[in-house]
């Protein structure tokens, strides 16, 4: 989702990195834990994390030196940019590095919430860059809570905290995120524009192909969407433990005709799905549109 946070900023989030950016900017996902800002199709500022845990102050200063090898010279602290001060004041262990030119490239600072070790990185040479990078990154939290929001493009998904992130597509009309949580398998899709796929095919048929299971029981439902399971009997959870595939599954799609999006969540399992763990999913994943703004 990119969220609307108030008139000029908008939510960003991923893989437990939550942000407000300039509602000009655009978010494309370049790395499970990278993420580089665009306006008009300019690439503005990258942005790049990892835990880093309960680390000791010797072992985080040479983390920050190694991560830091691409941006240059060390900034002094009588020469730190007053602009990036509010971020300075924010975290801990903020270092800026310049370029040959002076400019600033970057720098590196850890976030002590969520014990996550932060890079940016500057990639345009607007003078107004550092101001906009400055309201941007002093909302930057790395938070733990009961729930895992992921926020990028037009989509919003909440998600158990158990689940960690596997695999992402980001391709045309399809955007797929793969999690896993011990035994269970989540997949969460968004296709579009969905009145020109179910020309092609129903919402049964899609679902069927999202679970990779043609005989899959399907329910359908008034409200646009349909619901699949599969429970399959002890000699074939044998079958399917022998194929290497998890045995239950349960799937959901629906329409979203006011967006022109089809969304759908599908859980596998070696063992039986409750109903409620895909409809809680279900209930926190939607569309948000992104509106043109002036």
């Amino acid at each position: 989702m990119q969220a609307e946070t108030g008139k000029n900023n908008r939510h960003i989030a991923w893989n437990g990195v939550c942000l407000d950016i300039p509602f000009a900017w655009d978010a494309r996902v370049s790395g499970q834990r990278q993420l580089i800002f665009e306006k008009d199709f300019e690439p503005q500022l990258q942005i790049r994390w990892e835990k880093v845990g309960k680390d000791t102050p010797k072992a985080l200063r040479r983390r920050l030196q190694q991560f830091a090898v691409q941006l240059g010279p060390l900034v002094e602290e009588d020469n730190f940019p007053v602009e990036l001060q509010p971020i300075k004041d924010t975290f801990d262990l903020v270092t800026c590095f310049q370029k040959e030119s002076g400019k600033i490239a970057g720098g590196i600072f850890l976030c002590p919430d969520g014990h996550t070790l932060l890079l940016f990185q500057l990639l345009a040479h607007d003078p107004t860059l550092l101001q906009e990078m400055n309201s941007c990154l002093t909302t930057l939290s790395c938070p733990s809570h009961s729930g895992s929001l992921w926020c990028i493009q037009d989509f919003s998904l909440t998600i158990p905290v158990s689940f960690t992130l596997k695999d992402y597509t980001f391709g045309a009309g399809l955007t797929r995120l793969s999690f896993t949580s011990s035994d269970l398998f989540l997949q969460t899709c968004k296709l579009g524009p969905a009145d020109r796929r179910l020309e092609q095919q129903s919402l049964v048929e899609i679902l069927s192909t999202l679970s990779d299971d043609k005989d899959l029981a399907i329910i359908t439902e008034a409200d646009n969407s349909c619901s699949g399971y599969r429970n399959p009997t002890i000699p074939r959870q044998i079958l399917f433990r022998l194929r290497r595939q998890k045995p239950f599954i349960r799937a959901k799609i629906w329409h979203d005709a006011g967006k022109n999006r089809l969304l759908a969540v599908v859980l596998s399992s070696n063992r039986p799905i409750p109903i409620a763990a895909i409809q809680n999913i279900c209930s926190r994943y939607e569309i948000v549109q992104k509106e043109n703004r002036e």
